[in-house]
């Protein structure tokens, strides 16, 4: 019994840890995931669309300086809830769980969250503005932080270390990357193909994620 090989992981993963990461596998697992929980991942969108809306009709409304003020940064907290809502519904499909918009936006980390958030997101912004390229490197590099931060509750140093650990000696940094492109490019069909694209793309790196992180992945 001793030589008796282990079985082979679920139809649709990658093994715990192992083998190269394929940005096709990835894709593909993201977009079939979608298309077959479009339901559910339309209502955690709906939800977090709807927020957002509310948001910049009110933003658009007022004129006072300094409620203008306290908007934006109601705004920006409001942006950090709806990107957690969408990361962790990507989680859940990964771990084989339906998402719902409660758990989906169920969370008690909140204040490390927004902490995170800051940061990431100038990361990332900042990096952008510098001729686009050092951002593409940022969501290279670091692209898992948040899947390692709200799933491995991580704190910020030590997921943006996992995520550039994995990226640049496991090979995942070109995987991740394409697919986060992958999900912006659906913004040139006048957005609408982001409702396609971007979600299958934040279950694609969740897949990635799975991977680094040496988990199984649900078929």
């Amino acid at each position: 019994m001793a030589n008796v090989p282990p079985p082979p992981p679920p139809f649709g993963s990658m093994p715990p840890g192992g083998g190269d990461p394929h940005v096709g596998t990835a894709l593909s697992y993201g977009f079939n995931k979608y298309f077959a929980n479009l339901g559910p991942v339309l209502a955690v969108i709906a939800v977090a669309f709807a927020a957002q809306l509310v948001v910049i009709l009110v933003q658009i409304s007022t004129t006072a300086l300094l409620a203008r003020l306290v908007l934006n940064i109601v705004a920006f907290v409001v942006s950090a809830v709806v990107s957690l809502g969408i990361y962790q519904t990507a989680l859940m499909l990964t771990r084989g769980e339906s998402p719902n918009v409660g758990r989906a936006f169920s969370y008690d980390r909140w204040g490390e969250w927004i902490g995170f958030s800051i940061v990431y997101g100038l990361m990332v912004a900042i990096g952008l503005a510098l001729c686009i390229i050092p951002g593409l490197f940022v969501l290279a590099y670091f692209g898992m932080a948040p899947y390692f931060f709200i799933d491995g509750r991580m704190s910020l140093g030590d997921a943006l270390s996992a995520s550039r650990q994995a990226a640049s000696s496991r090979g995942f940094a070109l995987p991740v990357l394409l697919s986060i492109i992958v999900g912006v490019l659906g913004l040139i069909a006048c957005g609408i193909g982001a409702l396609v694209t971007a979600p299958a793309a934040y279950i694609a790196v969740a897949f990635l994620y799975r991977n680094a992180a040496g988990q199984p992945v649900a078929p």
